[in-house]
């Protein structure tokens, strides 16, 4: 019968299955405490919730993660977002600002502010369309006057066309289709 061989590095006068990886072990007893559980803190893996084969350790949150608004914050951030968009910002620019004013770093998060904020907006104009377009009107005569007094006659008379197809006293005029365009009939 054959002897075994001992396996490499391994200590001559160790007993027989005795490697360098039960000295390993051995040498690892200080780094726990006396039920054999690891001394210091598991970065990044949930100590409450057991480790086995079916299951693998969850990483727990950011520890920097921004607390969830509140509902007053969110509308806020609602109102805000009703006002880029009426300035016609870019997608990035919106980006940026969410970035600086909300700590907002995903897109998907400012594009459902933003879905919201023009929800928000088209209700605001079927329910109150008649203080919307009196706003205008106003608006416009303002256009008008200041453009009067910067002696931009063509700008006025622009301004109260405008005004008056929005109260109903013009009509628009109608563009004309491809067929009746002078260029077209050639």
């Amino acid at each position: 019968m054959k002897t075994p061989i001992p396996p490499p590095n391994s200590d001559p006068q160790a007993p027989q299955g005795q490697g360098p990886e039960i000295q390993q072990l051995r040498d690892a007893a200080p780094a726990q405490d006396d039920d054999g559980s690891p001394i210091g803190p598991l970065i990044g893996v949930d100590p409450t919730r057991p480790v086995g084969p079916r299951n693998p350790p969850r990483y727990s949150h950011k520890r920097n993660a921004a607390p969830r608004p509140t509902c007053s914050e969110i509308e806020r951030r609602i109102a805000e977002a009703q006002l880029w968009i009426s300035q016609r910002l870019p997608q990035l620019l919106l980006i940026e600002k969410a970035r600086e004013s909300w700590g907002v770093t995903n897109t998907q998060t400012l594009n459902r502010y933003l879905d919201i904020a023009r929800e928000r907006m088209v209700q605001d104009l079927i329910s109150d369309r008649r203080r919307h377009v009196s706003e205008q009107i106003y608006a416009l005569n303002e256009c008008a006057r200041r453009a009067i007094e910067c002696e931009q006659f063509s700008a006025a008379v622009g301004a109260f066309r405008v005004i008056g197809e929005i109260g109903g006293m013009l009509r628009a005029p109608l563009k004309p289709s491809d067929s009746q365009r002078p260029e077209a009939r050639t």
